[in-house]
């Protein structure tokens, strides 16, 4: 019994030596990657109707009867009125900074915004309204979506991110290897 308790005390202390206790170095990368763009978190609130926008990054859509809300990355939504196919007509572009994921139900839209969910009524397409906003609720992501290799680590403290862009990195520390 006392042997067993060796051997494992001994196996213990060679794990820690030779295993998570080792200090190694960091390494860092130079190069091509990604980097977010942020937005000042004073800007999130100002959620407001636009003209229609062009499609740069889509993403989400949502259909509700002849209405097509289509998801504009970090920016805001697009709504098409679909009722003919073969004309479809960009309707307006909400404005909603750092923007993620959204759903409608009845006339309200419940989007994300960084780490906020806003509720804003849609009942007049041409003059939205936030309603509610529940705040730091929601955990965003601090890496580029769809993305492997290094980025430039978030700095929260540099506002909300919108988007990810191509740069070239210095010393960059974070990366997504799948």
């Amino acid at each position: 019994m006392q042997r067993k308790t060796i051997f494992f005390s001994f196996l213990g202390l060679l794990l820690c030596l030779f295993g998570s206790c080792k200090k190694e170095e960091q390494d860092f990368f130079d190069g091509l990657g990604k980097k977010p763009v942020y937005a000042p978190l004073s800007e999130l609130r100002d959620i407001r109707n636009e003209p229609p926008q062009p499609i740069q990054l889509s993403g989400t859509i949502f259909l509700q009867d002849t209405l097509l809300f289509l998801l504009e990355q970090g920016k805001g939504i697009h709504v098409f009125n679909i009722k003919d196919s073969l004309n479809t007509i960009n309707l307006a572009f909400f404005k909603i900074l750092a923007v993620t994921d959204f759903v409608v139900a009845d006339q309200v839209l419940y989007a994300d915004s960084w780490k906020d969910l806003v509720v804003i009524d849609i009942s007049d397409l041409h003059h939205i309204q936030e309603t509610d906003r529940i705040v730091n609720i929601i955990n965003p992501l601090l890496y580029p979506p769809l993305y492997n290799g290094y980025f430039e680590c978030v700095d929260e403290s540099s506002g909300a991110v919108i988007q990810w862009e191509d740069a070239v990195l210095e010393n960059a520390q974070c990366v997504i290897i799948q």
